[in-house]
């Protein structure tokens, strides 16, 4: 829709004569720059308050509130992006970023439990103990169900989209509808199902006291401040994971987006060629989360996560030399299991690491700041590139109603 808005055609619309694709703009931007600019604002928005929302979690018995709070918002915003069109695209894009946000803040509430999935009794005890085969079993499980609801929800919309003759423009309303009610069934059970049922988040009380005349604000400005050197005096291994988790995570949060972009400018390729190559990645995913356990066993899981990040950072750099322009189309399909493999491990290894250096009196701080220093810099990775001369179409969103 940037791209028509701008006055281009699309790949495959009869703009293929031009490898260099649309050098018109919109607001300022080129077309394809407009989903990774939202993508940036976005994480910076959520950058800046997922520190207060893990302090809330951390200093108060909001846990649970601030979940369920942030599932509705992200299911509600993501139901009216449904009302996509060649109107309101501009505004679903601006609301996008609210969508973005809530995600992030959704992570920080729900990884704040993870943790503690890892216990079980000591035999012969009570006593619970962090169980290091049963840590990585949970992480894996949570990348597996995770990656096969996208790829659920990815063919469910191609399957519907092609079954009824549906356009782009139908295919993204379609695809946001399912997805806002897919969502708004899963949190309903886990914040709002009954508090007896397995998969019912509980309420968890203050795992810290704030301290005497403080409010919640300035204690997380005083949190964020103090972060580093509280890592280095009570978890020194944790900080440094922190540096290379920020590197990382930047670089594999910002790879779908990226490679919208270079399909789109890069390759040529069309919409439907773009989402089957995000589809077959996933696909090749999830059977890497499922063995991703005995990896983890056998080399333990801080081996597991450098590993996957060095074999992502080779994969990537050879796809760059491979991928030559639309004639090497068919060659990105070579790069799909590979990459999926590694984002399979990736994301199974790094949850995994992460929950056995977080201090335990201060988890949801420690998940929020991880979130946060990889969403900024993530943002950083995702920032638009200068378009080039040419015309620039600077017309306001449409007003509602």
């Amino acid at each position: 829709l940037a791209t028509v808005a701008a006055g281009c055609r699309p790949p495959g619309a009869g703009d293929d004569d031009d490898p260099k694709g649309c050098h018109d703009t919109i607001y300022g931007l080129k077309p394809s720059s407009f989903l990774t600019v939202i993508i940036t604002v976005g994480q910076l928005f959520a950058s800046c308050a997922m520190p207060f929302v893990g302090a809330a979690v951390d200093y108060t018995s909001w846990r649970r509130t601030m979940g369920a709070a942030s599932a509705w918002l992200l299911c509600g915003t993501t139901l009216v992006q449904a009302m996509i069109s060649r109107e309101t695209w501009a505004w679903v894009a601006i609301l996008q970023t609210v969508s973005i946000a809530s995600y992030f803040c959704h992570s920080v509430a729900t990884l704040s439990y993870l943790p503690g999935l890892s216990l079980v009794k000591q035999e012969g005890s009570d006593e619970l103990v962090d169980d290091e085969e049963e840590r990585f079993k949970v992480n894996a499980a949570s990348s597996v169900w995770a990656m096969s609801g996208q790829v659920i929800t990815l063919l469910l919309i191609a399957t519907l989209s092609v079954a009824a003759g549906l356009g782009p423009i139908n295919t993204a309303a379609l695809a946001q509808l399912l997805a806002g009610l897919f969502c708004a069934g899963v949190y309903g059970s886990i914040w709002t199902g009954s508090r007896g049922t397995s998969c019912a988040f509980g309420e968890y009380p203050a795992t810290k006291s704030l301290p005497a005349g403080a409010t919640l604000f300035m204690t997380t400005i005083r949190e964020v401040k103090d972060s580093w050197r509280t890592l280095k005096r009570r978890r020194p291994a944790a900080r440094w994971f922190l540096v290379g988790y920020a590197f990382a995570s930047a670089g594999f949060g910002s790879f779908g987006t990226l490679a919208v972009v270079f399909m789109h400018d890069h390759m040529r390729a069309d919409a439907a060629t773009t989402v089957f190559t995000i589809v077959l990645v996933i696909v090749f995913a999830v059977p890497a989360s499922a063995a991703s356990p005995r990896c983890m066993k056998k080399f333990g899981a801080r081996k597991t996560f450098i590993a996957s990040v060095i074999y992502m950072i080779g994969i990537t750099l050879a796809a760059t030399f491979a991928l030559c322009g639309p004639k090497c189309t068919a060659i990105t399909y070579v790069f799909c299991p590979l990459w999926g493999f590694g984002f399979g491990v990736f994301y199974s290894a790094n949850n995994a690491y992460w929950t056995e250096l977080v201090p335990r009196d201060a988890i949801s701080q420690f998940m929020s700041l991880r979130a946060a220093r990889a969403g900024s810099l993530g943002s950083l990775a995702g920032r638009y590139r200068p378009p080039r001369p040419g015309r620039s179409r600077a017309a306001a969103p449409p007003r509602p109603g």
